[in-house]
């Protein structure tokens, strides 16, 4: 049973993920920095043996490498990475000017949003490469997309993944290691009350859509797909 470690894992889009990752047969490690999170999204996803939630900061260097270490020993090497970990209300920042921002608070949203994505690429890789195979999925946002008002710093950082990801797939494709970026657009959010997020087909992306979208990425189906950007927005982003 193939083994996808997913950070963010206890956000709605995290869930859905990971649900519809087990329904297709994978084994999944649902991480986040809240463990009671975790769990819950991993008792939905189907429960051990199939999904186990673990506690990971996914700006934590340290912690990131011990547990990408222990998950190997334990699965015998992980296929696949879903970044899910991100976001900027979420982490009690409110939108503001650019000109209003201090350094501490963009860092904040560069560690969460970027760091994160690039500790974690980079703790799965050696594994990956050594096997000759995996794939690794980035879910950032519309916003990396197309720039918004006080969302500049959240944008670049999104933005950020998915030229990262564009390099990155060209230097690990010989390995067979696939890497692509998903952008959901007014997506689902535990914070977010649905009236909020509408789209031109009538209702917010929600954590399913972008799970579905993941375990396509993921398959055999996808098999010469690297390199890519898929938009999931419902049409809000039209890209």
């Amino acid at each position: 049973m193939p083994l996808a470690l997913i950070t963010g894992g206890g956000s709605a889009i995290g869930e859905g993920v990971a649900r519809c990752l087990t329904a297709r047969g994978w084994s999944v490690a649902v991480t986040d920095i809240n463990l009671d999170l975790a769990r819950q999204v991993a008792s939905a996803a189907g429960g051990a043996p199939r999904a186990q939630a673990l506690q990971l900061d996914a700006t934590d260097r340290a912690a990131i490498n011990t547990t990408v270490q222990r998950l190997i020993a334990a699965h015998t090497g992980i296929d696949a990475l879903v970044n899910v970990a991100g976001g900027m209300r979420g982490l009690g920042i409110p939108k503001a000017n650019f000109a209003d921002m201090t350094p501490e608070t963009w860092t904040r949203i560069i560690d969460v949003n970027l760091q994160s994505v690039l500790l974690c690429t980079h703790a799965v890789l050696p594994g990956m490469i050594a096997a000759r195979r995996g794939a690794i999925v980035s879910v950032e946002a519309s916003r990396g997309l197309r720039g918004g008002p006080q969302a500049s710093i959240y944008s670049a950082a999104k933005a950020a993944i998915i030229v990262f990801s564009q390099s990155l797939a060209q230097e690990v494709g010989p390995f067979g290691i696939r890497v692509n970026t998903i952008a959901p657009g007014n997506a689902q959010a535990r914070w977010k009350k649905e009236e909020e997020a509408k789209s031109p087909l009538g209702r917010q992306t929600t954590g399913e859509d972008v799970g579905k979208a993941v375990a396509f990425l993921l398959s055999d189906d996808a098999s010469h797909i690297t390199g890519s950007c898929l938009d999931v927005s419902g049409g809000t982003t039209l890209h």
